[in-house]
């Protein structure tokens, strides 16, 4: 019975396995976590035993290879994967004493020139920085840092160009790390107004990609209000108000200069007040020329050096002047020696006058005021 040669190459491969492995089972499932310059290997392990630890075996394309162990299921190699435009390889080992296990490996790489989708099991990503967005008018202000200010890697320290797709239309950008920030401006369709629109972003620096989106609502347009109107509103209103206020005004001001003549029965009551102090207050009537009518001397032997007679003193006449009579303003002078005598009509003699004269003024039917008057001039 012959027996069949790859039957006997594989039982020879296995007894070599075991003779050079022994029996540690291998790693299963490795992966790695890959973004934004942090990389992290994991794998699983069903098989444990003491002392056992795992040999991490990190490869760049360009460089050299570097080992390390550990006893957890997983390991971070970002200060061992550094250089994020580099291809790696990395492999996990088993080991219980002098015995090991295959190796599980895969392959990692940030650049898309060394990516290929049948080698590399993972592609490593870069977020693209925080996009501030603003809506002016007919435009998107769009604003955002360069990726070597945000994550400080030296591989990013170069020109950074990228790209805006929106309503169907890309658009070319790029800026360099000096800048303070990345800032453009995006034509806005005013079709669009009131809706949100979608930007892509999509951006790459030292072959490294790196893309994100964006919704950015359009406020809905309003119409310009036409401030001339406003204004010639604004301008009508103060016009009439400062009408009014003028002719309310003036209407006061009619009214304050318009004195009103003091009642009788207030003049009674009213202390200290004159006859000549309340016709100051109305419309004064028009006084003839006064007139004498007796005969004193003005100097005599008795009155000689003593003091002048007041007007309540005998010598004085009551002069009685009637002012109803509106078509001839000439008061009629009587002199009366007692009130039982009839008044009567004396031409003035020019120097018998008297030293005073008692003067009633008629004001109105039934209205007369006493007062005192000066001498009159002697015609």
């Amino acid at each position: 019975m012959s027996v069949d040669p790859l039957f006997k190459l594989g039982v020879i491969y296995a007894l070599l396995c075991q003779c050079i492995f022994g029996f540690v089972p291998s790693a299963t499932n490795v992966s790695v976590v890959c973004h934004n310059f942090v990389n992290v290997l994991y794998w699983n392990y069903s098989h444990p035993a003491e002392q056992l630890e795992f040999s991490v075996l990190v490869r760049p394309y360009y460089g050299d290879s570097q080992t390390v162990d550990t006893s957890q299921t997983y390991l971070d190699i970002s200060d061992y994967s550094n250089d994020a435009g580099d291809d790696y390889f990395v492999a996990v080992t088993a080991q219980v004493g002098q015995e090991k296990s295959e190796s599980a490996s895969i392959k990692f790489t940030y650049s898309i020139d060394y990516y290929d989708e049948k080698k590399h099991t993972y592609k490593c990503s870069m977020d693209f920085p925080a996009v501030n967005t603003s809506v002016h008018k007919d435009v998107i202000e769009v604003s955002f840092q360069h990726p070597y200010l945000l994550y400080e890697e030296e591989i990013l320290n170069n020109e950074f160009k990228y790209t805006i797709t929106h309503d169907q239309k890309k658009s070319s950008y790029s800026c360099f790390a000096d800048e303070d920030l990345c800032t453009t401006k995006i034509p806005l369709n005013q079709s669009v107004a009131g809706q949100c629109v979608e930007l892509k972003f999509e951006g790459k620096i030292d072959a490294i990609p790196t893309y994100t989106y964006r919704d950015v609502c359009v406020p809905p347009v309003t119409p310009e209000t036409d401030h001339t109107e406003i204004i010639a509103a604004l301008l009508g209103g103060a016009f009439v108000l400062l009408f009014i206020t003028v002719g309310v005004v003036w209407v006061l001001c009619k009214k304050w200069k318009k004195i009103p003549k003091i009642p009788e029965v207030l003049r009674s009551i009213i202390p200290g007040q004159s006859p000549t102090a309340l016709l100051s207050q109305s419309e004064q009537p028009a006084i003839s020329q006064t007139t004498s009518v007796t005969h004193q001397p003005l100097l005599n032997e008795d009155s000689y050096g003593s003091t002048p007679n007041s007007p309540d003193e005998e010598g004085c006449e009551i002069i009685t002047t009637d002012l109803a009579d509106t078509d001839v303003y000439e008061p009629k002078f009587l002199a009366r020696e007692d009130s039982d005598v009839e008044s009567t009509v004396i031409e003035p003699s020019g120097y018998n006058s008297p030293k005073c004269l008692e003067i009633e003024i008629e004001i109105g039917p039934e209205d007369f005021a006493e007062g005192y008057g000066p001498r009159p001039a002697v015609i």
